[in-house]
């Protein structure tokens, strides 16, 4: 298993190649799509693009990526429409919106092309904001990042849901590595000791 990590964009959001026995996983593909197959071998399936939420600076090389790989692209439902709207993501939609068609992606396990992932729902940076599981990593988008969490001011955003997306968090295994959608990677260990927004959570547990 190798995971490539690529932070690009004005906001460098980390854009992930997860490799797997000659399969690809794409997730949150922002913008260039070019770099993200130089990362990508000749004689790699590409199974599918994984969107962690509908934001433009996570999906803006979506359409680019499948007509290179014409793949399966999934999002959870409630963020269906944020990912195809005109607009700015600030205001409730994208400055690019995904013209290839999207599927739904729920909480629970599943298998898409041969990763048999552990989808997460955790609304409060967006209503559809999930986090994905495969084998001992977390991509948690802009839920969970190094010392911090998402924002919840934006189109769809809720502080309520939030906290709870996070008391979901502090149940997870600790020895999970965290891969956010900016910043670097981090641990659930790590962030159970240093994120204060977690010890807000263990205290209203405690």
């Amino acid at each position: 298993m190798r995971v490539d990590t690529l932070p690009i964009g004005k906001y460098e959001e980390n854009i992930y190649v997860l490799h797997e026995d000659r399969h690809v996983l794409i997730i949150d593909p922002g913008m260039y799509a070019k770099r993200i197959a130089e990362k990508i071998e000749k004689d790699e399936t590409v199974d599918a693009i994984i969107l962690t939420h509908g934001h433009d600076d996570h999906t803006g090389a979506v359409d680019d990526l499948v007509d290179l790989y014409h793949c399966d692209v999934y999002i959870h439902p409630a963020d269906k429409l944020l990912a195809t709207m005109r607009g700015s993501a600030f205001s409730g939609g994208s400055e690019t919106p995904i013209y290839s068609p999207v599927k739904d992606l729920v909480e629970g396990e599943t298998d898409i092309g041969t990763f048999h992932l552990e989808i997460y729902s955790t609304p409060g940076h967006t209503a559809g904001s999930i986090m994905i599981r495969y084998k001992n990593i977390l991509f948690t988008g802009d839920t969970l990042f190094a010392g911090t969490v998402g924002r919840t001011d934006l189109f769809s955003g809720d502080e309520t849901m939030m906290m709870h997306s996070l008391g979901k968090i502090r149940s997870m295994r600790a020895d999970l590595t965290v891969y956010p959608g900016h910043g670097p990677s981090t641990t659930i260990a790590q962030e159970r000791l240093v994120n204060p927004y977690l010890h807000m959570i263990n205290a209203a547990y405690d």
